[in-house]
């Protein structure tokens, strides 16, 4: 198999693994530092985040995050956050046009070195807490997986605060775009607030495109939201992404070395 290699495309501009690492790292101590003043138990001071190494830094997070896995234990820290974002969804829902005029924030990528069978395995294997912070610093929960469902917490768009959530997988006909008949797989699925179900008016979206090759594979990753969302999230979620799969594929790929 040829040896990994991904190409992320942002907006017509190439993105680089390096470009990735330090967005990673300024999330990563954003994260830290919010747990921290949420009352996490964090040793290093918020001037010693700062001055963390990357490596050290992820490591840091990774484990205080394990010590708040507990769907329960991670709700109570997070408690009024997740109440303002709660707030913040429905509010910016009430002042859009439900599924119609979604706003896209695309991430292309080309992959070499990664097969079918090994994307698969990743994508439709259980997606844990400890998995999803591994992929990415804003994800705080995770159960399910992306064939029939998730429920998850995470910052959406490396903006504000984590939304507690539900992604469902779309039965219907509904998509949020004519496909590109070139991409034969697609994931469909929206999003629903975890406390109330409330579906936003179906509004908040993900659609990812996916085309096989030779040597791996080509995707055009995507997050479709309502017409009223501010734009530094529709921008932010697309290096959400990015970072996300990117991280997944050297994971899938490191352990199939093993």
């Amino acid at each position: 198999m040829t040896e990994l290699k991904i190409e992320i495309t942002i907006d017509g501009t190439p993105v680089t693994q390096d470009e990735l690492a330090k967005v990673q790292e300024w999330r990563i101590k954003h994260v830290l530092q919010e747990m921290k003043s949420l009352g996490a138990a964090i040793s290093p001071s918020a001037i010693e985040i700062n001055l963390l190494p990357y490596q050290d830094a992820k490591q840091l997070l990774l484990d205080t995050k394990a010590k708040y896995a507990d769907l329960e234990t991670m709700k109570a820290l997070y408690k009024e956050p997740l109440a303002a974002s709660d707030k913040f969804w429905k509010a910016v829902a009430a002042e859009s046009n439900g599924n119609q005029n979604l706003q896209a924030g695309q991430v292309f990528m080309h992959v070499e070195g990664v097969s079918m069978p090994q994307l698969q395995a990743v994508m439709g294997g259980e997606l844990g807490s400890d998995f999803a912070a591994i992929i990415n610093p804003e994800h705080f929960y995770s159960v399910g997986n992306t064939i029939t469902g998730q429920h998850i917490i995470e910052t959406f768009g490396c903006f504000g605060e984590p939304t507690e959530m539900t992604l469902y997988p779309e039965t219907g006909d509904f998509k949020p775009l004519t496909p590109d008949p070139t991409y034969p797989i697609q994931m469909n699925g929206w999003v629903a607030l975890a406390s109330d179900d409330d579906k936003l008016g179906y509004g908040w979206r993900a659609y990812h495109q996916i085309r096989p090759t030779a040597t791996g594979f080509d995707a055009i990753l995507a997050a479709y939201l309502p017409s009223a969302t501010p734009q530094e999230i529709i921008n932010g979620h697309k290096w959400h992404l990015a970072v996300e799969f990117s991280e997944m594929l050297k994971f899938a790929v490191a352990h199939a070395k093993e």
